[in-house]
């Protein structure tokens, strides 16, 4: 998706959201008008401290160089990856790349350029695998092998030897539910076909690959459908062999026709998911709606094969990624409107979050990811984009677009 895209207020239901008549979400848009910040007071009597330090420039370039994530590979190296083209829908123009951190995040090492396999659209493994790689579902699937909209191909990526060794796989095959609507590649500038690549499928694996509770692999993926292509759909795909293939499972929210709306959802419906394991083995999913919308969450008790009927989060956001820390704390990162923020649920269920704690406000596309580098110590990456969602222009010798990396420690009192 188009990460600047907006479709037309969603309906919910079907196993999704269908929230007008619950009081929480009620009490919460009555009282929190979206920005993180302006709901910082919530629940802020838990006894949490969180300091935020040092701030490190990981790479600039006058190109992109925007929407990063971050990964901890398991002998303690970091792995920063970066988008270095426009945004727009165009597989055959990807350009991405990453840098390596040997030292904790301290000092970065030169970008290693790629096309496939390095940008935020995707599907991360939220820690390493058993044989210390770090894979990725790579976030534009296809469907020119298979010549249908139900059958896809995903490209898997895996890195290994601190990303100096990689392995990709762009034929792995993807079974959906029913077909998925097409949409037409595009450059962001010109609106025109640049290749010879028309239709791309509108479905896009974007989160964390976690294991399933009976050794399986599990991640979200956000699409919309032939049949009613108005709004974007979250869902959790399965391998039940170690990636060789995966499958459509649950829904985790749907858009369906007939359902009441909800009052601030977003324009595009339920997408970009994050998701973590809690301490009592539920799943967790927090997703945004829309760049105006309040984020939705779930939660699963049976491995994601059943749903909860998502609520409403008094907070609004875009990219949201979530981890369950090593001291029992489930932590997100988000941003806009508004900021670059981390939030807490204290709790570790997700369901109160507060110490809303921002990181940066400057522009930024509030495209985030952190990691636990330590216990209690945090490292959040995200972008400096001076001039927004466009480039640079030829006639400044002096801006660039910038990936950051803030430290943050956390502390339970």
């Amino acid at each position: 998706m188009n990460r600047r895209e907006f479709a037309k207020t969603a309906l919910w239901g079907a196993g999704g959201i269908a929230l007008l008549d619950s009081p929480v979400s009620r009490a919460a848009l009555a009282e929190f008008p979206g920005d993180p910040l302006q709901a910082s007071r919530r629940g802020q009597a838990a006894a949490l401290s969180v300091r935020v330090g040092k701030t490190v420039e990981i790479t600039k370039s006058f190109c992109r160089c925007w929407f990063p994530t971050v990964h901890r590979f398991s002998n303690g190296d970091l792995m920063a990856t970066m988008r270095m083209s426009p945004d727009e829908i165009n597989p055959e123009g990807d350009f991405s790349a990453y840098c390596i951190s040997k030292d904790q995040g301290t000092t970065w090492s030169r970008r290693y350029t790629m096309g496939a396999g390095a940008n935020v659209d995707g599907a991360w493994s939220q820690n390493p695998r058993p044989d210390g790689s770090i894979w990725q579902l790579y976030g534009w699937t296809d469907a020119r092998l298979t010549g249908d909209a139900q059958d896809l191909c995903l490209t898997l990526t895996q890195f290994s030897q601190s990303g100096m060794e990689i392995r990709q796989r762009r034929n792995v095959p993807l079974h959906m539910s029913e077909p998925v609507q097409m949409l037409q590649a595009e450059l962001s500038d010109r609106r025109v076909q640049d290749g010879g690549l028309a239709r791309v499928p509108s479905a896009m694996p974007w989160g964390p690959i976690i294991p399933s509770r009976h050794g399986g692999l599990i991640a979200p993926i956000y699409f919309k459908v032939e049949r009613d292509p108005r709004y974007y759909r979250v869902a959790l795909l399965r391998s039940d062999d170690n990636g060789k293939t995966w499958h459509e499972g649950s829904t985790i929210a749907a858009a369906e026709r007939g359902i009441k709306l909800w009052p601030g959802m977003g324009h595009e419906g339920p997408g970009e998911t994050g998701m973590a394991r809690l301490a009592d083995d539920r799943l967790f999913t927090i997703f945004r709606t829309g760049s105006d919308g309040f984020m939705g969450a779930a939660w699963s008790s049976d491995d994601g094969h059943n749903w909860t009927s998502s609520v409403q989060l008094p907070y609004k956001g875009v990219s949201p990624h979530v981890r369950h820390l090593s001291n029992g704390v489930l932590a997100c990162s988000t941003g806009r409107p508004g900021p670059v923020v981390l939030m807490f649920s204290t709790d570790g269920t997700g369901e109160t979050w507060s110490h809303i704690t921002p990181i940066f406000t400057d522009r930024s596309t509030c495209y985030t990811d952190f990691v636990e580098f330590e216990p209690g110590k945090l490292f959040v990456v995200y972008d400096s984009t001076p001039y927004n969602w466009n480039a640079i222009p030829l006639t400044d010798h002096s801006s660039r677009n910038v990936i950051y990396g803030t430290f943050v420690d956390i502390e339970m009192n």
